[in-house]
């Protein structure tokens, strides 16, 4: 089974995130990248952290329950130079879930932005997920905000880590500044997931992603697509 998987690029508070139809030639070079999808890009169905006072908590699950082997959990602190953090067996589970903890040190989480990946090995055959990239903070209202694609639709997925209850602004624009996308929500204490359908769609071209919270809170990611 081929390798594929998509990836993250951050820098300067700036991200750049390459997801289905979306790309970024000569900015990011990706290592293991397939023309066919891989079993496990093709199953994840949500892949999610929540960040507490020492580590990092991650949960995913699938929309199978044929997985065999395990699951090899990598963690990037560039978006580029990837290590093994833990191992994860797989299950005959109805509801093929999984978590992980990364025991990571709070204060490299606390400087850097952190990038997750999934590899499912069996026998000889191995597969990778999408990235997740998490951005940790020490406010009064935010624990952390975490992006990556839809495992299985190619929109991008937005998980906010909340303290408290918040205003959650998270909206999609054009270099020029036209808004295409904007959700708005009065977000509850802990996880809340919003899912952009429909930005899978948009036309080539350059785009910013800005997720706010309480007018306060700001991760600014750039995208650009093919």
């Amino acid at each position: 089974m081929r390798q594929h998987f998509k990836a993250m690029v951050l820098a300067l508070g700036l991200a750049s995130l390459t997801f289905g139809s979306w790309a970024m030639p000569g900015i990011y070079k990706t290592a293991g990248i397939g023309e066919e999808n891989s079993w496990l890009v093709e199953h994840l169905v949500s892949f999610k952290a929540e960040f507490s006072s020492r580590s990092v908590d991650l949960r995913w699950n699938l929309s199978a329950s044929g997985a065999s082997g395990h699951f090899n959990v990598e963690r990037s602190l560039d978006g580029e130079h990837f290590e093994k953090v833990g191992e994860v067996n797989t299950r005959n589970s109805a509801e093929a879930r999984y978590d992980f903890t990364d025991n990571i040190k709070p204060a490299v989480a606390r400087k850097n932005d952190l990038y997750y990946r999934l590899e499912q090995v069996d026998g000889e055959n191995t597969s990778y997920s999408k990235v997740l990239i998490v951005r940790m903070y020490e406010t009064h209202s935010v624990a952390s905000i975490s992006v990556t694609p839809d495992p299985t639709l190619n929109d991008i997925q937005v998980s906010v880590q909340l303290k408290e209850s918040s205003y959650v602004v998270i909206k999609v624009t054009d270099n020029s500044g036209e808004e295409f996308m904007r959700k708005n929500d009065k977000a509850g204490e802990g996880t809340n997931s919003y899912s952009l359908e429909g930005t899978n769609k948009l036309k080539p071209g350059t785009y910013k992603l800005e997720i706010i919270v309480n007018s306060n809170e700001r991760m600014t990611m750039q995208l650009i697509k093919s």
